[in-house]
């Protein structure tokens, strides 16, 4: 298959090609940071810089397979350093080698060079590399296909293109190599195989301590239930029945660490909540999104497509594509699917499959009649009539995912 240019992604990056901080790409497992660290190279070849001045190590690949811990890692990149010329040092899946922030530390200051690496640990730059590296690196999280990339991809590689793409997409999601696969039956396998997998090697393998039978459990529910608000607290109850309370909020700290796990591994993003009138407790309640609705799908054995939170999981994940900051909006009385930040602006976001009866649009509409606030309103659907009113401005879900319309601010 024939990898499409994200272009989205590279003119954040471009600036920062010859820069001494280093440049550090995450995101889930197969989500195509290779293929962006081989673009970025590909680019810097065409500038005229010579091969033996650019530096590839895959710590899981054949390229990186003598490289066990900093000091080889250290060594390997002093003897392919031969003149006083810039080197381009490209570092895939960094956080299998132990004690990886001394060894970039080092090599950022002893050689002159521009570092790239990559990483599927979403604290990578919120711990011991942050520590070290305070105001010396630069962080670009990298997401499955958008839904534009995904029809890109398709039509890159002769793949036909059909009536029934976006309900393939809400079904199967975005992750490249599901293309692979030949039909719905082995793509669903690959999603559940790639999960396994994440979770063998990013959760098990880096927190020993876990019970596993019960991290299934709840990562399974997390996954399958995301959009929604997740109390650990109620999951707490609903698993130690008979336990005291002591022993369930005990159990419930257990469960928000579980999270946090599935966060780090970039299973799932945490939407925060932007407070439109006071600022009372939330009850430990916390909101999360799956990073692909592919892998949600296939772990709630989700059949039915008629589903809200799928889509609100779509245009959470499509906003921070397109750079926006993005919380869930908290009144006392009630909610606001979105806010979109940018810059200062903001706006608020309304997100329903269909409004179809006047309980869904009165539902739906009255949502923002609480807020004083008089910046932009919109309500996200997939009907194609336009059903603005009122100030509030309606968006069909697929033509704002293909860049037909957007979204303003204020």
């Amino acid at each position: 298959m024939e990898s499409i240019i994200r272009e989205q992604y590279l003119i954040r990056i471009r600036p920062y090609y010859d820069s001494d901080l280093i440049k550090v790409i995450t995101g889930i497992r197969r989500c195509g940071k290779s293929i962006i660290l081989n673009q970025i190279i590909n680019e810097i070849k065409t500038k005229g810089v010579d091969e033996d001045r650019i530096i590839y190590l895959d710590l899981e690949g054949i390229s990186g397979r003598d490289i066990t811990d900093r000091r080889s890692l250290e060594d390997y990149i002093s003897q392919r350093i031969k003149k006083d010329d810039k080197y381009y040092i490209f570092i895939d899946e960094i956080q299998n080698l132990p004690e990886f922030e001394i060894a970039i530390a080092s090599i950022r200051v002893s050689f002159n060079s521009s570092l790239f690496v990559t990483g599927s640990n979403s604290k990578l730059l919120s711990g011991k590399l942050q520590d070290r590296l305070t105001g010396r690196a630069k962080e670009f999280e990298i997401y499955p296909f958008t839904y534009s990339e995904y029809l890109e991809y398709k039509k890159i590689n002769n793949i036909p293109l059909s009536n029934d793409d976006f309900k393939d997409y809400l079904t199967f999601g975005g992750l490249p190599q599901r293309f692979n696969e030949n039909n719905d039956v082995e793509v669903r396998k690959y999603l559940i195989g790639l999960y396994d997998s994440i979770i063998k090697k990013d959760v098990f393998d880096n927190h020993i301590r876990v019970n596993k039978n019960v991290f299934k459990q709840v990562a399974k529910y997390v996954l399958s239930t995301s959009g929604r608000l997740f109390s650990a607290l109620s999951v707490a109850k609903g698993i130690k029945k008979n336990a005291t309370n002591k022993e369930v909020k005990s159990f419930s700290a257990t469960i928000n660490n579980y999270a946090d796990y599935l966060k780090e591994c970039y299973l799932i993003l945490e939407c925060e909540p932007f407070y439109l009138k006071g600022k009372e407790r939330l009850n430990g309640s916390r909101k999360f999104y799956a990073i692909d609705v592919g892998l949600r799908n296939a772990l709630g054995n989700v059949l039915d497509l008629d589903d809200t939170f799928a889509l609100e999981g779509i245009i959470h994940n499509e906003l921070l594509y397109r750079g926006y900051e993005v919380k869930y909006g908290k009144l006392r009385d009630g909610e606001i699917d979105f806010v979109a930040i940018k810059n200062n602006k903001k706006c608020f976001i309304q997100v329903a499959y269909k409004i179809d009866t006047e309980e869904v649009r009165t539902r739906e509409y009255g949502a923002f009649k609480n807020i004083k606030d008089g910046s932009p309103r919109f309500v996200f659907s997939l009907d194609e009539f336009d059903s603005s009113n009122n100030g509030i401005t309606h968006i069909n879900i697929v033509d704002f995912l293909l860049n037909k319309v957007d979204i303003s601010l204020s």
